[in-house]
């Protein structure tokens, strides 16, 4: 467990106790949950920062020409390459940043395909998704949430 976490908790311990002994029992139960609190928070954050990962998302723009490929993670993707199937379109954007966002026309419109996107995690592992890209239906997961947390959907 890291240092800071185990010092508030010892500190927050303290002055609950203190605050109960001089005050009433209820403000140091106050105390105790907003101790609790900071304590979680911190937690959620040491998480965060363990388990930071790339989460791409490839789409077509309204236009039906232009792929858009975007990270939505909390770690940069490396090397990531795209491929069009069944058009065999390949390209290569490099490294993705997190919240960037990376756009390629195509050179005629497209009706349905779909983009095979491959990226290189931070451990060396490559990983590749394949999404549909239809220039008729917007494809969203309405579960996803905002930003990845405890490692959502990638195993």
């Amino acid at each position: 467990m890291n240092k800071n976490i185990l010092l508030t908790a010892l500190l927050g311990i303290i002055i609950t106790l203190l605050v109960g002994f001089f005050f009433e029992k209820a403000a140091a139960g106050i105390v105790a949950v907003i101790l609790l609190t900071i304590l979680l928070a911190m937690a959620i954050s040491e998480d965060a920062a363990k388990s930071a990962h790339p989460e791409i998302s490839a789409s077509l723009f309204e236009d039906a020409e232009t792929v858009i490929v975007e990270n939505l993670g909390t770690a940069p993707a490396k090397s990531t390459q795209v491929r069009i199937i069944p058009d065999d379109i390949r390209y290569e954007i490099g490294d993705l940043n997190p919240d960037s966002v990376h756009r390629y026309r195509l050179p005629a419109m497209v009706r349905n395909a779909k983009a095979a996107v491959s990226w290189e995690r931070k451990d060396g592992s490559r990983t590749e998704r394949i999404f549909r890209l239809s220039g008729y239906e917007d494809e969203t997961d309405p579960l996803r949430p905002l930003f990845p947390l405890f490692n959502w959907k990638e195993k």
